[in-house]
């Protein structure tokens, strides 16, 4: 048997913000980054840049590339803030109106930032199950999303391409293991005729409404344009 923790494998290069990465003058800001002081009621005719809009910006960079930013990432070098400085630094850029996109999403292992200008929450979250080796959630989450929204079955192949880019023994691996593991019970194969294999979950549809769904996605929709 397969344990589910067998499979597990990093990816991070594709969904988190690593240190050298970063604009080279933003470095500079968030290397001598402070709590944020006040500012004056006087009215001004342009803002200034501040430590929280160039961190806002920071990390609006990475989700356009799609990545996420891990909070523990201004924790280590080059930045190596101290964790009460970067909460307050946080909560001061939470509490700017122009970084209203700037959200985030919680992980087991870290909170990790993203834009929602560029980025969406199912994406975030896809990537956030990449970033921490999670590949049989990986495949459980996305099968269900889109299960439960389309309706529809998920194609094997989609889980070679962006965000995830797993390698075919990977995915065979994932399978195997959740074939026997409770949280993925719900997880079905299903294949239409030209062999190409589905995904579908137990939780949103059945055997007969996942085949047909894929037998018109690969085959039928080409015979009855």
């Amino acid at each position: 048997m397969t344990n589910v923790s067998d499979v597990l494998v990093a990816d991070e290069e594709a969904c988190i913000a690593l240190p050298d990465e970063v604009d080279s003058q933003k470095r500079q800001w968030l290397q001598a980054l402070h709590p944020a002081v006040e500012h004056s009621n006087t009215p001004q005719v342009e803002e200034p840049v501040t430590a929280e809009s160039i961190m806002a910006d920071f990390i609006r960079q990475h989700s356009t590339s799609g990545q996420l930013v891990a909070r523990g990432v201004f924790l280590q070098p080059p930045y190596s803030m101290p964790e009460t400085d970067l909460t307050l630094l946080l909560d001061a850029m939470h509490e700017q109106a122009g970084s209203a996109d700037i959200t985030c999403v919680q992980g087991a292992e870290d909170v990790y930032f993203y834009s929602t200008q560029t980025m969406t929450a199912n994406y975030a979250d896809m990537c956030v199950q990449v970033v921490e080796n999670d590949i049989c959630r990986a495949i459980a989450e996305a099968v269900r999303f889109d299960c439960r929204t389309y309706p529809r079955p998920y194609k094997v192949a989609m889980l070679g391409q962006s965000p995830y880019h797993f390698a075919p023994q990977q995915i065979a691996a994932a399978l195997t293991a959740m074939e026997t593991h409770p949280d993925y019970a719900d997880i079905r194969v299903v294949e239409a005729s030209n062999a190409e294999p589905y995904l579908f979950s137990e939780r949103f549809m059945r055997y007969g409404k996942a085949y047909g769904l894929c037998e018109w996605l690969e085959v039928e929709q080409y015979q009855n344009p």
